[in-house]
């Protein structure tokens, strides 16, 4: 069996989606809509991957660290 992959979404209509898609695709999806049970997870799964919107992932962007903004 395939390792899981981890999908964190608070918009349960996306999380279904990407679900859906990605277990058609063959992966081993489990959800979340928090971070702190995204947390919780990884404490006793290993997942391949963890997919998210980078704010829930812990990744803060700010204008200095747009790459597209050439600074």
């Amino acid at each position: 069996m395939k390792k899981p992959i981890l999908v964190l979404n608070e918009d349960l209509q996306e999380l279904r989606k990407l679900r859906e898609v990605l277990t058609k695709e063959g992966f081993n999806i489990i959800t979340s809509t928090d971070k702190e049970t995204a947390i919780e997870l990884c404490r006793h799964i290993n997942f391949l991957y963890v997919l998210g919107p980078a704010h829930l992932l812990g990744f803060n962007s700010t204008d200095n660290d747009d790459p597209k903004s050439g600074k």
